[in-house]
């Protein structure tokens, strides 16, 4: 009997030891999947935002993309902290080494706009940057990668600039501007009198300036920054794709149908360019994009996907600009490799 006893016994506890592990897999595999449920992205508003066009086109017709179940188009004010409540984020370039240099667990995965800035004139005859000595230029992005990348193309000619309101004799003098809309309002204003004013001024709101009679474009940066670092490619990371590492980490197959199907969207905005807005609209009522964007105009906005493991050095060539001028916009330092994603 006592025998018969440890047998069944045994048998208990195996069976016992089967059930346990059989229910921790099945509550493991669930959490998994209501993880993979909940999976968001935030974008802030503005051409980053057009570089997940298709996503929210797919999501609003399906209600999600695989895992993918919401992008959140947001104030480009707020990126910064509403991109660590999200799994995946389109953020600054620079900001994503910042928030990896602060201790942030996130992979880089792809740079997603490759640049979009313009140098525009109102009764300008301007050639070449040192043209620009002497002159006041208006511009957006103070402190950001716009401005570092126009003041590192500036000191690459040896041309001495500050910040102010008036003309300077042998310098050029930036007067920061709020958006492209107070660019736009200095060189209309000016038009309107036939006197010269010159603007940095991203796009759309480029083309539109470029609608009006009387102004014209006087430089592609993103040309003048492929002439000065040398690139094969035109421009450089002005915004990237950023997800938490345990993502990446636990589900790859998901990270590598994402950056496939992000892939796809310079084509679908440019095909779809009549819809492009309404679908922007739709999704964030306040949006800055909120009129027609030509096919055109939306070529010229370079949101191209492109992979870390492919735009590493534009990526680092781009951080180092910025270290020489304002190391604390990178967080002080040019991230280690393990800022960088890469595929399993």
């Amino acid at each position: 009997m006592k025998r018969n006893f440890r047998i069944v016994a045994t048998v208990l506890c195996v069976a016992l030891i089967v059930a346990l592990t059989v229910s921790l897999a099945a509550c493991q595999q669930e959490k998994e999947t209501v993880k993979g449920d909940e999976y968001t992205m935030v974008v802030p508003d503005g051409a980053p935002a057009l570089a997940a066009v298709n996503l929210i086109d797919e999501i609003d017709k399906n209600g999600s993309f695989d895992a993918l179940k919401k992008v959140e188009i947001v104030q480009s004010s707020a990126i910064s902290t509403r991109a660590l409540e999200a799994d995946f984020a389109i953020v600054p370039a620079n900001l994503a080494a910042n928030l990896y240099n602060k201790g942030q667990d996130i992979k880089l995965l792809a740079t997603v706009t490759q640049g979009n800035l313009y140098v525009l004139g109102a009764n300008s005859n301007v050639k070449s940057l040192s043209d620009l000595v002497g002159k006041r230029v208006f511009s957006i992005g103070q402190g950001s990668v716009p401005d570092f990348i126009f003041q590192t193309l500036l000191t690459s000619e040896g041309i001495a600039y500050e910040q102010g309101e008036a003309a300077v004799e042998g310098k050029v003098v930036i007067t920061y501007v709020a958006d492209g809309s107070g660019v736009m309002s200095q060189l209309v204003a000016a038009n309107k009198k036939g006197e010269e004013a010159i603007g940095v001024i991203a796009e759309p709101a480029a083309s539109k300036g470029l609608a009006q009679s009387g102004i014209t474009q006087l430089f592609d940066l993103q040309q003048l920054w492929k002439d000065y670092t040398g690139s094969e490619t035109l421009g450089y990371p002005q915004a990237v794709l950023i997800a938490k590492a345990d993502v990446c980490e636990s589900n790859p197959k998901f990270v590598e149908k994402l950056l496939d199907k992000m892939a796809e969207n310079a084509t679908f905005i440019v095909e779809n360019s009549a819809h492009v807005s309404a679908i922007l609209v739709k999704a964030y009522p306040q949006t800055s994009l909120n009129t027609a964007l030509s096919a055109q105009t939306l070529a010229r906005c370079n949101c191209n996907l492109i992979r870390i493991a492919d735009s590493k050095e534009a990526y680092i060539d781009m951080l180092e600009a910025i270290n020489a001028i304002k190391p604390a916009a990178i967080g002080g330092k040019l991230p280690d490799d393990g800022l960088y994603y890469s595929a399993k």
